[in-house]
């Protein structure tokens, strides 16, 4: 059997043990009480991240006013309020040139106040740990580093983070969050590379949300039993609607994207020898 046909079998073990492992951590208690406290974190945009993070940079899980106190937790008195926009649509009519009318919508941005949860006590939040403890992959995050030269991806590291943005893709651009561990920068780019690679075509276009997370966790998965480091997949997949047979139904993307990913440190192992 050639080395080819014995890394599809590899990809397609990896692929099955990471299904089975996200169907046991999502029929879990306690992913049922995570999933019912974070339904009400708005995901920020990334001007509203800068916002937070000019105001508070320690800031990681931001909400209103309210919002705490649905979840159980009471903004400490004389907190400062961290500001940002948010947007409000209103329909208008609009008359035409030639006389007649049309219905517009407008969309106003205005500051509203939210607090980290620093500032507030109370009932303690569960949380779903995505973080790879240590710095011991620097070497792997320059060699992925080096692939997105390749491919010529440019890779911007940013203050991001809050609400759990680790990092994402724009097609030609990848942005990690700057302050995190070497060992999860390298899951995250590994992650948004996948994106860059499956994602940008008109196919890759065709794949829904939750299709797109499957198949760019489970590269960083598959990868990280090759390469032989931590990953926090089936956590991270656990967050989306996924179950082990809509895992297995991306299997074709999920192996593509791997071997070229792959297919690149081979090459490079092969320039380096001779």
């Amino acid at each position: 059997m050639n080395r080819l046909s014995n890394l599809d079998k590899k990809i397609e073990t990896y692929v099955s043990k990471l299904a089975e492992e996200t169907d046991k951590f999502k029929k879990s208690a306690f992913f049922k009480e995570y999933l019912d406290t974070m339904v009400k974190f708005w995901v920020y945009s990334y001007r509203n991240q800068l916002l937070i993070h000019v105001q508070n940079p320690f800031a990681s899980r931001v909400a209103g006013f309210r919002k705490w106190n649905e979840l159980g937790r009471t903004v400490v008195k004389g907190s400062k309020a961290i500001k940002i926009l948010a947007p409000s649509t209103k329909k208008i009519v609009k008359k035409e040139p030639n006389g007649e009318e049309k219905e517009i919508s407008l969309t106003y941005f205005f500051p509203v106040n939210v607090f980290d949860i620093t500032q507030t006590h109370g009932k303690k939040l569960p949380d779903i740990d995505l973080n790879v403890k240590g710095d011991t992959e620097k070497d792997l995050l320059d060699r992925f580093l080096g692939f997105c030269k390749f491919k010529n991806i440019r890779v911007e590291f940013k203050e991001l983070g809050v609400n759990g943005l680790y990092g994402y893709s724009k097609g030609g651009k990848i942005v990690v969050w700057a302050n995190q561990t070497v060992n999860t920068k390298v899951n995250t780019l590994i992650h948004e590379i996948a994106h860059e690679l499956a994602h940008y075509s008109e196919e890759g276009k065709k794949f829904s949300k939750t299709e797109k997370e499957i198949q760019a966790e489970a590269t960083v998965y598959v990868i990280s039993k090759i390469l032989g480091f931590e990953s926090k997949s089936p956590n991270y997949l656990s967050l989306f609607p996924t179950d082990k047979k809509r895992i297995l139904e991306n299997f074709e993307t999920i192996s593509n994207t791997v071997k070229t990913i792959l297919e690149f440190e081979t090459q490079k192992e092969m320039a380096v020898a001779k």
